[in-house]
């Protein structure tokens, strides 16, 4: 039994001996052959394993069509483009048909949601992949019809799409053709409003006025950016009926396959109606909290509505206090029925200085300089300093402004005037002062009354030694609703100025100037690079001769700020040294077309006419007219302006042959 159990032992540990005696056979074997290691291990030969390192390496190039849309749907055919993945990695080309196939299955996805928010919500999107068809090469000349080729190249030179491999081994390229149905629009049928008040639930078909407001019609596609703006629309609406927290709930849009229409549900949680309550400010620091507290638009008490809030905010950004400016409720309202509301500032720098200079033929070099404060005291009074020199005219000037002067919006306004003038038409001092009120009227207009002294001492044309005290009124009335007060490009403006006088001394001086001025500015197109513009000024003084009134109060026209191309205030009657005489009437008119040929630069041709009057109501209104052309650069702080000017109606001996002007701004 012992012998069994040992001869069983050594035959299994002759088994065991003979395994690795096979297994190293077996590598010698694999040694021997071409393949060696490798091929036994899985590796393969150093040239099938560059094969394949080639193949996963290499890549097929494609192209994506799109096909079966209307050209002219070319905002869809956009939205498609942008949204492709396929399009998206076309630089970065798959290494397989069946990649570039997945990209396309994603598309599809993309495309459906494309289709249904321009309104196809039936839209039916295939796609297919081929071979691009490669041009076979020119038939040669000394090929027979019919025969054969000659040199082995094609008798055809039709596209034939082709399977055989490039000989230079490169992959053929795709084509990724998507075929987009996109079946019948779907048009809105109906708007419903879901109003969740406090109390009910309404629901209802929005009213005519509340599509308008909404920018939605019936019958109009359906596709999604007006639907979400709608939306945003709808809970303004319910804003501006007092519910200053209302939020929009679920929209659900309900499609009606067979009509092809859609019906549009808004859902509108509105909260409670709202009173406008208590006002915080936050961020004030050199400004009273007060002060801007009490620009609010609305009355103590009032029911809440949005437009309060945007004027309030309005004017508090026209101060030129704040770099920022927000007025938002800060709910929740409370049991009065009083909603908190909030005013969050951030100031702004209160000094600034600046300055400017000019140039004319006529008027010479010229300088100005100021200094302001925009917070005097603390609740954004502003005090202005300013000097200007040029040969003709050496002054210094003051303003000053009071905002929300005894009632919201009202302002109390001052300044005063000294000045040294030597011109052709008078030489001496003259000192002036106002003071009065000015307040907005109605949108964009602006109303200024109060009182003025002035006092003079000029000698004139006709008039020398003289020296006047006079008192009067001013009463103003402005329109002005353009987009820029340097550089204009829409809106207009207009002024009426009537200011009485008397004197104040033993002269019996009594006159009344009234006057007229207007300009206004058509864009051509979007960006205001193309601009007409057009001014008129007109003007009479009722009462004294003109012997008998002030030199500097009569009327004189001609030079940069009038009539470009004559000299400052020769226009209209001279003396016999030819020195202006001023007038009791004056007509100007001008216009000039606006070109921004580049971004820093543009050409202004212009035409300009006008007359000064002796009398009040003149007999004769020629005009002496002129033309020029003007040259702009453009800056941040607005267009240096270069005119010259020729005058058409030269008068010899009196005018020159031409002025040039130099300075910043528009000439109006």
């Amino acid at each position: 039994m012992n012998k069994r159990i040992l001869e069983k032992v050594t035959f299994a540990g002759r088994r065991v001996a003979i395994v690795p005696l096979l297994l190293a056979g077996t590598m010698l074997s694999a040694c021997a052959s071409d393949e060696g290691l490798n091929g036994v291990l899985g590796f393969g030969s150093g040239s099938d394993n560059q094969i394949v390192q080639d193949d996963l390496q290499s890549t097929i190039p494609y192209e994506v069509e799109i096909t079966g849309i209307d050209p002219q749907e070319e905002n869809l055919i956009a939205a498609l483009e942008a949204v492709s993945t396929a399009r998206r990695l076309q630089s970065r080309p798959t290494a397989s048909r069946a990649g570039l196939q997945r990209r396309a299955e994603d598309d599809v996805e993309r495309f459906q949601a494309v289709l249904r928010s321009n309104g196809f919500y039936d839209g039916q999107i295939t796609f297919d992949i081929k071979e691009k068809a490669t041009e076979n090469p020119e038939p040669d000349a000394n090929s027979e019809p019919g025969g054969d080729p000659v040199d082995g190249q094609s008798g055809s030179d039709v596209l034939e799409p082709t399977t055989d491999q490039p000989e230079s081994d490169q992959p053929t390229p795709l084509v990724l053709t998507y075929n987009i149905d996109v079946g019948t629009p779907y048009l809105i049928a109906a708007v419903n409003l879901v109003v969740t008040r406090p109390d009910r639930v309404v629901e209802r078909h929005a009213t005519d006025e509340e599509l308008e407001k909404t920018n939605l019609e019936i019958g109009q596609r359906a596709t999604a950016e007006p639907i979400i703006l709608g939306e945003q629309y709808a809970v303004d609406i319910l804003r501006e009926q007092g519910y200053p927290l209302v939020e929009a709930g679920k929209r659900t849009i309900l499609a009606d396959t067979a009509q092809k229409t859609i019906t549009i549900n808004y859902a509108l949680n509105t909260g409670p109606l709202a009173k406008f309550g208590d006002i915080t400010v936050n961020g004030a620091q050199d400004v009273d909290a007060d002060f801007i507290a009490g620009y609010h638009s609305w009355e103590p008490g009032e029911q809440y509505h949005p437009d309060q809030v945007r004027t309030t905010r309005r004017d508090l950004a026209q101060t030129n206090l704040f770099d920022s400016v927000i007025v938002k409720v800060a709910g929740p309202v409370k049991e009065n029925g009083e909603v908190p509301v909030e005013i969050d500032v951030v100031e702004r720098k209160m000094r600034s200085i600046g300055g400017g200079v000019d140039f004319s033929t006529a008027e010479g070099p010229g300088a100005n300089a100021f200094w302001e404060h925009r917070n005097l005291f603390g609740a954004g009074e502003r005090l202005r300093l300013g000097i200007d020199v040029s040969s003709l005219e050496q002054g210094l000037s003051a303003e000053f402004k009071k905002p929300q002067f005894l009632e919201r919006r009202q302002s109390f306004v001052a300044e005063a005037n000294a000045k040294n003038n030597d011109t052709d038409a008078y030489s001496g001092s003259t000192l002036d002062s106002f003071a009065g009120i000015e307040r907005p009227l109605w949108e964009n207009w602006t109303g200024t009354f109060g009182v003025t002294a002035e006092y003079s001492d000029l000698t004139g044309s006709d008039s020398p030694n003289e020296e006047f005290y006079l008192a009067g009124l001013r009463g103003i009335l402005r329109h002005d609703n353009t987009d820029n007060p340097l550089d204009p490009t829409r809106g207009n403006r207009f002024e009426v100025n009537v200011s009485p006088y008397i004197g104040l001394t033993d002269k019996d001086t009594n006159f009344t100037t009234v006057s007229l001025a207007g300009s206004q500015y058509l864009s051509v197109d979007d960006d205001g690079d193309y601009v007409f513009a057009a001014r008129a000024r007109t003007g009479t003084i009722i009462g004294e001769e003109r012997g008998s009134l002030p030199s500097n109060k009569r009327f004189y026209s001609g030079g940069g700020g009038s009539i470009r191309g004559y000299e400052y205030q020769k226009v209209g009657p001279l003396d016999d040294e030819h020195d202006p005489l001023g007038g009791r009437a004056v007509l100007e008119l001008g216009a000039e077309f606006r070109a921004r040929v580049t971004e820093s630069f543009g050409v202004v041709p212009f035409i300009e006419g006008g007359n000064v009057y002796a009398r009040s109501e003149p007999e004769d209104i020629d005009l002496l007219w002129a033309v020029g052309l003007g040259f702009r650069y453009y800056t941040a702080v607005g267009p240096l302006r270069f005119d010259v000017a020729v005058p058409l109606d030269k008068r010899d001996n009196v005018d020159d042959d031409y002025q040039f002007y130099i300075s910043l701004g528009q000439a109006f």
